[in-house]
């Protein structure tokens, strides 16, 4: 009796042993990319380390690919739950955005009216609906330049998947920036809003890749003075708002 538990106490630790190692080498693992920027992507890696670039799959079936010379490292770690590992309910949050402000082509005496932006505002997110912050940024027009400061509010339609519809209004006063050559003219600002939709490719976290379309309009003056006489103008910038960008 004692040489039969004297061999079933080894074997029943070595069972234990191989049934603990094969449940860990269970385990789902990550494919986990680590960029020098500071992004850090989880998923499937689909290239190999024969190819000039990196390429990942991550959970929500968006495909990244990188030179290798931005990639920092490359590891396998254990898996993560998707929706725990992207959405982040509150706390701090920015936003950068930069994109074309879309009109026609010409005006009648031949002045384009093509733009860029470039908007960047940081805030406190609340909860799923409600984020507010304060953002500043350049606007560059053909013949005039604004720099915004205003009120901003976002919030998310959903806080589920990998990809998540937002909606945003801002508010606020453009600032005139433009460069003025001439005495008998002076530019000034005047009131900015836009308000549109987006969505949102999150990373991790609060992190993710923005687009976003949305009506844009930017209020200026233009006043006049010649022989002594002024003349003011009022110039409204109506324009449709194609964006990217990335949120922290």
């Amino acid at each position: 009796m004692r040489t039969f538990f004297s061999l079933l106490t080894p074997l029943l630790l070595l069972t234990g042993l191989l049934t603990g190692w094969e449940t860990q080498a269970q385990k789902p693992l990550d494919d986990v990319l680590y960029l020098r920027n500071g992004w850090i992507l989880r998923g499937r890696l689909l290239s190999t380390p024969s190819d000039s670039v990196v390429s990942i799959q991550t959970y929500d079936h968006n495909r990244f690919v990188f030179p290798r010379d931005q990639v920092q490292s490359l590891t396998r770690e254990p898996a993560k739950n998707p929706s725990s590992l992207r959405y982040r309910e509150r706390g701090y949050g920015l936003f950068a955005e930069l994109g074309a402000l879309a009109a026609r082509n010409t005006t009648a005496d031949a002045v384009t009216t093509s733009a860029f932006t470039f908007h960047i505002v940081n805030g406190y997110k609340f909860n799923q609906w409600l984020y507010a912050g304060l953002g500043t940024g350049v606007d560059l027009y053909a013949t005039q330049t604004f720099v915004p400061v205003f009120g901003s509010l976002r919030g998310d339609f959903t806080r589920t998947g990998g990809v998540i519809p937002f909606y945003f209004a801002d508010g606020g006063y453009g600032f005139n920036a433009t460069v003025n050559n001439s005495q008998s003219l002076r530019y000034a600002g005047g009131a900015y809003a836009s308000a549109g939709a987006g969505l949102k490719i999150l990373f991790q976290g609060n992190s993710g890749f923005l687009v976003s379309v949305g009506y844009y309009l930017q209020r200026s003056t233009i006043t006049q003075t010649t022989a002594g006489t002024s003349t003011r103008q009022e110039v409204d910038y109506n324009r449709i708002a194609i964006r990217a960008g990335f949120s922290l």
